[in-house]
């Protein structure tokens, strides 16, 4: 009896480590024993690899050997091979990520023929061509048309930045595949408005259409509700020049849009915009970025049509100001996450306003608002007691002082800071109270040794910090934060230029729940695939911005 329950404890160790969902508590599992490791790696599913080399990603599959989602960022080596170990062991993959990866239409043919199973792609570039010895290496339609042949299961497929594909890629997605859902394309000047048009007529499942760049969207062919999909509820457009007459025919079709993202798009108007917000006010998502015709007087006309709003993201709005922020935040009571940024918000006295409070708003974005002062601040900071994300980027670039001390206190909720570009940090207190942060993001921001050694002491929960180009840092200020935060599993000190690479390997071995380090040399590791095994921390390069001269 005693054996038979022995040999039972595997599967109940699987089904309860199954239930973890945080990869942190599944980690701090599989360091108690061998056996425990080995199941953690049996029910891993998903895996991210950032420029990986051939024998790093054979390891990692030897290792995780029922994985469904992989992403492989930035991928430079040979694909050929890498599809061949992928395929050799993963038939049942459900997930696949290749992004800037220089793919060309032989790769797709290789995933076509090794993953039959394949429900989501993502092979978008980085907008440049990849030239080889005189020949552009890109993918085609022929190769998206191969892919689509083969692989009928397909359900989100992400295109953006392959310049070389045109409508015809869209036209055998459509036609070849009817489970599609997603669909992301853009950066292409063969990508034309019928295209658009035929995908949107034959893919009746399509649930989310996201468009970048170089294309203007008129009419789009679609005169009435029969046109759009019945299950399409979100719409991105990026950097598109779109009417108000297809806002409007939007505004029209009786589609259950939950989320529209009008990012950096021309040529529409008030008009165009409050037709469709009126028409669709069970809108869950709504951002709108470059909308410089927005005025505080059009959002006190707008909320009655937002009240189901859980997130809004008003960016390069420099008409809205303070009023806009309090409406917002009073009449919206189902917003979780609000963005005003860019804006003029602090530029408006607070003297006589005391804004009720806004329980639901868990992250809160004012970056980029340079009228942004203390006083003010901290009044915004009253109004969301449950605060968990903020962001300042790019506030404090003047001669005012903020206080990162004071942010902890007052917002002592706050789980994410992101805090780049501002130039002016100081920490007042050195005995503030402990705060709940886990996520610090401060690059090419004005932190000092001082700063960042009172963040860490106060900080003991902090898990992922990103010091990318921050001068004022050395060695000193980063063994401070090394001592003081034990569970630290991301740390980027890329350009940081007076920080002495020897730090490297103090780090790795002082820091034993690190996963992921980037040095601050663009020339350390020398080595692309250096890793260091022993602490499962993968040291990589930093970034080398000559290259971006």
């Amino acid at each position: 009896m005693e054996a038979e329950t022995h040999k039972n404890l595997p599967i109940c160790w699987d089904m309860i480590f199954d239930k973890l969902n945080n990869p942190s508590d599944r980690d701090s599992i599989s360091l108690v024993c061998k056996e425990f490791l080995s199941i953690t790696n049996l029910i891993q599913e998903s895996l991210t690899v950032f420029s990986p080399s051939i024998n790093v990603l054979a390891s990692l599959l030897r290792r995780f050997p029922h994985l469904k989602k992989i992403k492989l960022l930035n991928f430079q080596g040979d694909l050929n091979r890498a599809f061949h170990n992928l395929g050799s062991t993963m038939k049942n993959l459900k997930i696949l990520g290749c992004s800037r990866s220089s793919m060309k239409d032989s790769d797709l043919v290789k995933i076509a023929n090794f993953f039959p199973q394949l429900e989501e792609i993502n092979i978008s570039d980085s907008y440049f061509p990849h030239i080889v010895d005189s020949k552009i290496i890109a993918v085609t339609d022929e190769g998206i048309e191969f892919l689509a042949s083969k692989l009928k299961r397909l359900r989100k497929v992400v295109l953006s930045g392959n310049r070389c594909i045109s409508d015809k890629s869209l036209i055998s997605l459509s036609l070849n595949c009817p489970f599609l859902q997603h669909i992301v394309a853009g950066y292409s000047t063969n990508i034309t408005e019928c295209g658009i048009s035929f995908l949107l007529r034959n893919s009746p499942r399509l649930t989310s259409l996201c468009l970048m760049a170089h294309f203007k969207i008129g009419s789009f062919g679609v005169e009435n509700s029969i046109n759009f999909p019945k299950h399409l509820v979100s719409l991105k457009f990026v950097s598109l020049n779109i009417s108000d007459e297809f806002l409007h025919s939007v505004a029209k079709a009786q589609i259950p849009l939950t989320e529209l993202t009008l990012s950096f798009c021309k040529s529409y108007t008030f008009s165009g915009i409050s037709s469709l917000l009126h028409s669709h006010r069970y809108l869950r998502s709504l951002a709108l970025l470059g909308a410089e015709f927005l005025t505080n007087e059009h959002i006190d006309y707008l909320c009655q049509f937002l009240l189901n709003l859980s997130s809004i993201q008003l960016y390069c709005c420099p008409l809205l100001s303070d009023s806009a922020f309090v409406m917002l935040s009073e009449r919206c009571n189902l917003l979780s996450r609000l963005e005003i940024g860019y804006s003029c918000v602090g530029s408006e006295e607070w003297n006589n306003v005391r804004p009720l409070k806004n329980l639901a708003i868990r992250s809160l974005n004012l970056s980029s608002n340079q009228f942004l002062g203390s006083a003010n601040l901290r009044k915004v900071q009253g109004i969301f007691p449950n605060l968990e994300k903020l962001n300042l980027s790019k506030c404090f670039q003047g001669t005012e002082m903020l206080d990162v001390a004071d942010i902890l206190d007052y917002s002592h909720t706050v789980k994410s800071l992101e805090l780049n570009e501002c130039r002016q940090l100081t920490f007042s207190r050195e005995k503030a109270k402990v705060s709940k942060l886990e996520k610090l993001v401060a690059k090419y921001s004005g932190i000092n040794d001082e700063v960042l050694a009172m963040i860490g002491r106060n900080s003991p929960r902090l898990l992922y910090l990103d010091l990318e180009d921050c001068e004022n840092i050395t060695e000193k200020g980063v063994k401070e934060v090394i001592e003081s935060c034990k569970r630290l599993r991301y740390l980027s000190l890329s350009g940081c230029s007076n920080v002495n690479v020897d730090v490297v390997e103090y780090i790795v071995d002082n820091e034993p729940s690190l996963r992921r380090l980037i040095s601050p040399s663009c020339g350390y590791p020398e080595e692309e695939d250096q890793i260091y095994l022993l602490q499962d921390c993968l040291v990589t390069r930093g970034v080398d911005y000559e290259e971006f001269i």
